[in-house]
């Protein structure tokens, strides 16, 4: 705080002694009215301090003031120096607030602000001229009589203070003095010719002729070109310098200002000085408003220039004979030209394929001679030309200027290649195959209702080939992903290969691929026999070796044929019968075609309807157990076989044989093994709180496809625990295909089912050909004699002979044996003869419901 009021301190110091300076630098002048001074530079001064630093600054002002007008007489009138230190305090004062409240620009680049402190001079040094006289007529150092001439003088001395000295302090800056003390040697020579020529007008002009006064505006000129090149402050010099030298002459009776009247003379100069000062002014303020709109012209060509050279896009212009004027640092990029090679040369020959040449001239010269702009301002694609000659796409907008008459045409240019591709990437994914790049399915769908478009109209057959690879998960499992990629990439150029070039190839996805055949004959026939010898082209193509990373590989596949004719069918019914065609060449055994037959679309709908009904009866509840038993030599029931029976709601009981391959080949089969186990385990539990049940034992038969699942012992184990039966109560029966399918895998499970207890039974036993062979190997209870073999084994000798063979070999490896499929007594006597001790079939009891197994067991017991 104390830091600051010593500055503020100084500064009013600084104040007081720079305006006693001036002050009595001022008295110095040569005078028309005694102790009045025609410039009166304090009063600029003041209003300069009151500007700059705030109305705080008055009682510099005040103190200044009365130390300039007392010392003249030693302060013999302290009071009228007083009251005129007053009045000098109010001028500024009132100067200042006019200023501010009218918004004053101390930069005075405007007219209005030049007017304005113009009148707010006047206005305040009124109260100065008007205060100081009225002091001095009291104290009686003016005599009354000359009142009206000093207020004048007075009036127009502090008005030339405030229009020489207030621009100047405002503008005052240490840029701006460096400036002109650079030039200084300019500046000072200048101004001495001015005052050498002011001083030969104001010697040699006759004072008696006032025409003559007009010459001393001679000076003028001079006076407004250092104004234009030395600036405010080196022209409010040089008018003070004119001023006092007028001021000189007149006051020495010389000069074109001097008049018998003081007041004339006062009034001369006044008006002399004044409009020096505000010629300076306005001079000053049009040299700012030029140098304002020379600076925005150049701010904003620099900013235009940077956006050019900034830009992406290339930005080109040419003028009306279409040669370059622009080529900004983009075009010098995409083009491949730089700046200087081009500007100047037609643009036609720098950057327009030869083909388009003319038609540019033709449309530029239109746009000269009539000014049309049919193709302004609008987005255009076409192809420019590089530097090396090589042509790419880019996209196109027009404008145009005139420039001084004459127009300009502006193209802003953008290299569209990557965009291009990016759309041919895109169109791509949408209708290609990424891996093959054949047309995938949303193209095929266009491409074959194409296809039925033109048929309906040539009346010729066309024809839909579905083509499925066989087995082509098992070389994806085995060899990897990679090599089956390879696989389909070189089915699908063979593929491309078979067919015409209007034809159709594309990929459904996965190992699916489909042909379109179009234009084939109009004779049905003929159109068959077409087909027929392109599938069979497309077998041979397929089957032929094929070498994926050195590995030699062979392939074969399923196809599927449904010809058309016209619109008749919709495209995704020809699709839907193709590839019912293609399950049935599979059914067939494979690597054959075969060509659509309504029955298989009515088999395979029949097909979808099953697997749709199997999936809701799992949620409701509409698969039950039977349960057929097997009873021992004495017809005593040891145990049973758990068999599945689906009652549905619409078509009544559907048994296995209809719903048990599909539900295989679906997974199905997963949930519902799952489901029968269950039961199996469920029942066992309640019977093994049974005394008389309690030794019943349950066969479950196992799917291969259950069977193969890599968590099913886990499944059987946690049954088992979770119901708390018995393991050797369950029985699980093994197909021969089932066993030898994975042999390895088959004997680990197998060895791990039988660790906790679980009993195995081989189903169907002697059907196959390595039954023998591995019957050994595998840890199986029981062996389950097939019933094909035991409905002829009393008239059929090999039978009985095959029969007796497996019950011998059997036991002698501690298997027991049971025959399934027991009619009649003459089988049953003829197989405990061999020395099979175990059965089952109709000749006991047909598979039924628990009720009805139960009764049977009851009656079993009763006859025990």
């Amino acid at each position: 705080m104390a830091l600051m009021n010593q500055l503020v301190l100084r500064r009013l110091l600084i104040i007081v002694a720079v305006y006693f300076i001036t002050g009595k630098a001022g008295l110095l002048l040569p005078s028309i009215a005694p102790n009045v001074t025609l410039i009166w530079l304090p009063s600029g001064i003041a209003v300069a301090v009151l500007m700059r630093w705030g109305y705080q600054c008055w009682p510099a002002i005040m103190v200044g003031a009365f130390l300039v007008d007392g010392s003249q007489s030693a302060f013999a009138h302290p009071w009228a120096y007083v009251s005129i230190a007053v009045g000098s305090t109010l001028s500024p004062f009132i100067t200042t607030w006019i200023l501010k409240y009218f918004k004053f620009s101390g930069k005075l680049s405007h007219i209005k602000d030049i007017a304005l402190m113009a009148f707010a001079g006047l206005a305040g040094t009124l109260v100065a001229a008007t205060i100081g006289v009225a002091s001095l007529v009291s104290a009686g150092i003016f005599p009354q009589e000359s009142a009206s001439q000093n207020w004048l003088v007075w009036w127009a001395g502090d008005t030339m203070g405030v229009l020489l000295v207030l621009p100047t302090l405002l503008n005052f800056s240490k840029n701006k003095l460096n400036q002109l003390w650079r030039e200084r040697g300019k500046f000072i020579l200048s101004a001495v010719l001015t005052f050498l020529l002011q001083l030969v007008i104001f010697k040699f002009v006759p004072t008696v002729s006032a025409q003559f006064m007009l010459l001393a505006f001679l000076v003028l000129p001079m006076v407004m070109w250092v104004t234009m090149r030395f600036g405010l402050m080196g022209a409010s010099i040089l008018v003070l310098g004119i001023s006092i030298i007028a001021i000189s002459t007149a006051a020495n009776s010389s000069g074109p200002f001097s008049h018998a009247n003081p007041h004339q003379t006062a009034i001369e100069l006044w008006v002399f000085m004044s409009t020096l000062s505000l010629v300076v002014l306005m001079i000053s303020a049009l040299r700012a408003e030029w140098d304002a709109i020379e600076q925005a012209m150049l701010s904003s060509e620099i900013k235009l220039r940077a956006v050019i050279d900034g830009a992406l896009d290339a930005i080109v212009t040419i003028d009306e004979n279409g040669h370059l004027q622009e080529f900004n640092p983009a075009a010098e990029r995409i083009f491949g030209y730089t700046r200087d090679q081009v500007i100047g040369r037609p643009l036609a020959e720098v950057m327009i394929p030869p083909a388009q040449r003319h038609a540019h001239a033709v449309g530029h010269q239109k746009f000269i001679a009539t000014g049309q702009k049919s193709i302004f301002n609008k987005r255009l694609e076409m192809n420019a030309m590089r530097a090396d000659g090589s042509e790419f796409p880019v996209e196109l907008t027009i404008t145009s200027v005139d420039n001084i008459g004459l127009p300009l045409v502006t193209g802003f240019i953008r290299d569209i290649t990557e965009r291009k591709q990016a759309e041919q990437e895109i169109r791509s994914l949408a209708f290609f195959d990424a891996l093959t790049g054949l047309p995938n399915r949303r193209l095929l769908q266009d491409r074959l209702e194409q296809a039925l478009i033109s048929s309906s109209r040539s009346l010729q057959y066309g024809a839909v080939i579905f083509i499925d690879l066989d087995n082509f998960k098992a070389l994806n499992d085995t060899r990897g992903h990679a090599l089956g990629d390879l696989l389909l990439i070189q089915i699908a150029a063979r593929l491309s290969e078979c067919v015409r070039a209007d034809d159709t190839v594309a990929r459904l996805g996965g190992d699916e691929f489909v042909l379109v055949l179009e234009n084939l004959s109009e004779d049905l026939t003929q159109s068959i026999a077409q087909t027929k010898q392109l599938a069979e082209k497309i077998q041979v193509a397929i089957n032929q070796p094929y070498y994926l990373q050195e590995i030699e590989h062979h392939h074969t596949s399923s196809i599927g044929i449904c010809l058309f004719q016209g619109v008749e069918q919709a495209a995704q019914e020809l699709l839907k019968r193709s590839d019912t065609a293609m399950y049935q060449a599979k059914s067939r055994g494979r690597n054959t075609f075969v060509f659509f037959d309504p029955q298989m679309q009515a088999a395979l709908e029949k097909r979808s309807r099953i697997e749709a009904e199997m999936r809701k009866a799992l949620v409701q509840n509409e698969f039950e157990v039977y349960y057929q038993p097997q009873v021992d030599e004495q017809s005593k029931i040891f145990g049973a076989e758990l068999l599945i029976r689906w009652l549905q709601p619409e078509h009544g009981l559907v048994m296995p044989m209809e719903f048990i391959p599909l539900a295989e080949e679906t997974g199905l089969i997963i949930p519902i093994g799952h489901w029968v186990l269950r039961q199996a385990c469920e029942q066992l539990r309640v019977w093994q709180s049974r005394p008389e049940k309690q030794h019943i034992m349950l066969s479950v038969n196992v799917s291969a496809v259950q069977f193969r699942q890599a968590g099913f012992v886990d499944e059987v184990a946690s049954l088992l625990v979770e119901t708390g039966v018995s393991p050797s109560l369950l029985k699980l029966e093994l197909t021969e295909s089932t066993v030898l399918d994975n042999i390895d895998d088959t004997v680990r499970k197998m060895v791990a089912l039988r660790a906790i207890g679980v009993r195995l039974s081989m189903d169907d036993f002697g059907t196959g050909y390595s039954s023998l062979a591995y019957l050994k190997q595998l840890p199986f209870t029981q062996v389950k004699i097939d019933k094909s073999f035991v409905n002829d084994i009393v008239e059929d000798a090999n039978d009985a002979a095959i029969v007796q063979a497996i019950v011998a070999i059997s036991k002698s490896l501690g298997i027991n044996v049971i025959a399934e499929g027991v009619e009649t007594k003459a089988q049953l006597e003829l197989l405990m003869q061999f020395g099979c001790s175990k059965f089952q079939g109709y000749y006991f009891a047909k598979p039924a419901p628990l009720d009805a197994f139960e009764q049977f067991f009851h009656k079993t017991n009763q006859a025990e």
